[in-house]
């Protein structure tokens, strides 16, 4: 029986190292991925100074402009902004749904 016991022993101690060093070996992860994660030094971009218009075609006024343009690089950071204005939707979108609704009123006749 004592050679039972010391076997029991040596398992659990086995058992208590190897979870250990799992856990050590997890912490080890996490920690780098953390590191590799942490934000970079953006470099400071200086204010440009631009004419600003009073509006665009669409009679965006420039307050607005101004402030989706502030939002847009906080949200992406330094991009160009190509065109502020409503979206253009073509007639193929209102087709396809008339397309569609008129298609389900089909009846369908079985011989």
């Amino acid at each position: 029986m004592n050679e039972t016991i010391e076997l029991v022993l040596f398992v659990y101690g086995l058992g208590a190292v190897i979870a250990l060093g799992a856990a050590v070996l997890i912490k080890l992860i996490v920690v780098a991925l953390a590191w590799a994660d942490r934000p970079q030094a953006q470099p400071q971009l200086q204010p440009v100074a631009t004419p600003a218009r009073p509006a665009v075609e669409d009679g965006v006024p420039a307050h607005h402009l101004v402030a989706i343009a502030a939002a847009a690089h906080a949200l992406f950071g330094a991009h160009r902004i190509v065109h502020i204005g409503a979206a253009r939707s073509g007639a193929g979108w209102a087709a396809e749904g008339r397309f569609a609704h008129h298609g389900s009123h089909n009846i369908s006749h079985h011989h």
